[in-house]
């Protein structure tokens, strides 16, 4: 059988075979413990050149037929026979493969949970010039706002990665330097400067 299909896309070390590719999703679903939303699962396991796309979507179709998997509103969970298969065969996967996954899952899941605090919109004017509004938000009202104009809409975009990534640490400077406190920011700059 040609195994072009399987392996478009996907990086050497990456899982070509369908039953591998199967219980890859049930470790990294059972890992996690909570739902992934479809475009969350593509990243995790396509984005990092793990699984080919559409092998992956094959599998979680299988998978949720099986009643292994099933999907939400919030997105897809391990059942509780999928979590079985998971502990029994995780080891036939790639040590390697299986933390690539989890890691990039931690890290999206960290992503969207930060998100919800510290919240970025980005518009352009009338006249053609983009800004960056940036806040962090607590549930009753907002802790810190701010509005920043942005030479295009790309540089824009990464400012807003960063401030999701980063906007405890970005209030706590401000707050530092408006107080004439340099410990709240001297530790912040300490770290960025040793990375």
């Amino acid at each position: 059988m040609d195994n072009n299909g399987l392996n478009a896309g996907v990086r050497l070390g990456g899982l070509t075979d369908r039953t591998e590719i199967k219980i890859l999703l049930c470790y990294l679903l059972s890992a996690l413990n909570r739902p992934i939303t479809q475009n969350q699962l593509i990243e995790c396991v396509c984005g990092q050149e793990l699984v080919n796309y559409f092998e992956m979507q094959n599998a979680l179709s299988h998978l949720i037929e099986q009643k292994f998997v099933t999907e939400s509103s919030e997105g897809f969970s391990i059942t509780r026979e999928g979590r079985e298969i998971a502990r029994q065969l995780e080891s036939t996967v790639s040590a390697t493969v299986k933390r690539y996954a989890y890691r990039m899952a931690v890290s999206l899941l960290q992503y969207e949970a930060l998100k919800k605090q510290n919240k970025t919109d980005i518009y352009q004017s009338s006249d053609g010039n983009y800004f960056l509004k940036c806040s962090i938000d607590d549930d009753k009202f907002s802790i810190f706002s701010m509005e920043i104009p942005m030479p295009d809409e790309k540089t824009a975009k990464y400012a807003a990665q960063q401030f999701v990534l980063n906007g405890g640490d970005i209030f706590k400077c401000v707050l530092g330097i408006i107080t004439d406190t340099p410990a709240m920011y001297s530790e912040f700059l300490k770290d960025k400067k040793q990375q």
